[in-house]
């Protein structure tokens, strides 16, 4: 069974604006306050709840967040006699009381860096973020809280030292998220709003917003530039989406014309940057047999080779 494993930093964002990346030391302290009891959140009119919990083989630390799957959307079940019938009729019968989807994070321990596993509809790195924010009470100073997903270094550069973008597309598959911090995707989301939920999954919303020809340098450029990491922070990118969610729209493209200073030089040129193929992921098989279950030690194992094989790419993303 294989799975993508994604790899993010932590950013905090001041009152001011300014963007802080967390340490190493910041992820630790966070990890540790997490450890007494489990907390749930209701972010988007759905619960949230996490917890640090300890793994034993391997032996790790790891945060778990899950979201409850609302009683219409449970799946269907077969049983030995081969009656096939909703779970949701079957509580009281099986003493399942809910449906949880999940996702884990994991620590890249002396990196500023967290890899991620989620299950197919598990809470989203917007969500997780959120959640983390609740949990820090950052809104009492006025702060709030990103994920970001971590970039090969030409990408990050590229966006980090832009002095504005020019142009910017992007295509949401799914759902977009109304609630969303970046503007265009609650724009794609307005524009989408006529759709009927059951028509979702095979829809798909794509903005192209340019500056024209020039490289002009101003709060438009900034703007847009600023939208690229929201909507980066905000969303799942990937190169494969699971057409058939419901819940929770996909990024397929995601491409940047950024306006760099020319080397020794006070002239601007443009370099394009595409985010989806930029992002940093590693492909991990969990588990024997398509039968395993996913249990947290074949999940952290799995995540746990992901991780050494991000360590060995360090060249790529440091």
């Amino acid at each position: 069974m294989t799975k993508k494993v994604r790899f993010y930093s932590g950013v905090e964002i001041d009152k001011d604006g300014n963007r802080h990346t967390w340490s190493a030391n910041a992820w630790r302290d966070f990890m540790n306050s997490c450890k007494a009891k489990s907390q749930a959140f209701e972010i988007r009119g759905r619960k949230i709840a996490g917890k640090c919990e300890l793994c034993s083989s391997p032996s790790v630390y790891y945060l778990h967040l899950t979201k409850n799957r609302e009683l219409s959307d449970w799946p269907e079940a077969g049983d030995e006699s081969g009656s096939v019938s909703n779970l949701a009729t079957r509580r009281d019968q099986t003493g399942i009381t809910s449906i949880l989807e999940y996702t884990y994070l994991l620590p890249v321990s002396g990196t500023p860096y967290i890899a991620l596993l989620r299950s197919s509809s598990g809470p989203m790195p917007s969500i997780i973020a959120d959640w983390m924010s609740m949990k820090s009470d950052m809104s009492a100073s006025g702060s709030s809280f990103e994920l970001q997903p971590v970039l090969r270094n030409n990408a990050r550069k590229k966006l980090d030292k832009a002095l504005g973008v020019k142009s910017l597309e992007v295509r949401f598959e799914g759902k977009p998220n109304p609630d969303s911090a970046s503007e265009i995707e609650r724009a794609a989301a307005e524009a989408s709003s006529s759709i009927d939920e059951i028509d979702y999954a095979n829809m798909s919303v794509e903005f192209h917003i340019s500056m024209g020809r020039p490289t002009i340098v101003g709060h438009s450029t900034e703007a847009l530039r600023k939208q690229a990491l929201s909507i980066l922070a905000n969303n799942n990118v990937s190169a494969n989406p699971l057409k058939n969610l419901i819940q929770g729209g996909w990024i397929t493209k995601l491409r940047a014309k950024t306006i760099q200073r020319k080397s020794d030089s006070d002239k601007t040129i443009v370099e394009p940057v595409d985010f989806i193929k930029e992002q940093l992921t590693e492909d991990v098989d969990f588990g024997s047999m398509k039968d395993d279950e996913m249990t947290p030690e074949i999940i952290l194992s799995g995540m746990m080779d992901a991780v050494g094989k991000f360590r060995k790419r360090a060249d790529e993303y440091n």
